[in-house]
């Protein structure tokens, strides 16, 4: 049952790290994203009866992690969103390049 337990440690811990994001913490995800694929790798197929209650924690909480990354994926879009119409808003600003002439004085 170990196995189990630290499986559903390790999606606490995800929830944790996503719902207290901050970009330092990517390299962590990242390496708790690899032990999980490799415990559930090592893993029966069919788990035992007794497994169900850390089995059931690590579900809820995958599922509120799901749901904490896709509000931090909408708040990445809109703020990249606003950066590119400030881009664009900038560009407006921008002092007119003057045209180039085609051939140079040496005819």
């Amino acid at each position: 049952m170990a196995q189990y337990e630290r499986l559903a440690e390790l999606a606490e811990r995800e929830l944790a790290l996503v719902t207290a994001f901050e970009p330092s913490c990517i390299g962590e995800l990242v390496a708790l994203q690899q032990t999980r694929t490799t415990l559930v790798a090592s893993l029966p197929a069919t788990p035992p009866a007794a497994a169900r209650p850390a089995l059931l924690r690590a579900h809820e909480c995958q599922l509120r992690t799901t749901a904490a990354l896709t509000v931090l994926c909408d708040q990445l879009g809109h703020e990249l969103g606003a950066v590119d119409h400030g881009r664009t808003a900038a560009r407006g600003y921008a002092a007119a390049t003057p045209a180039r002439p085609m051939l140079d004085r040496t005819g």
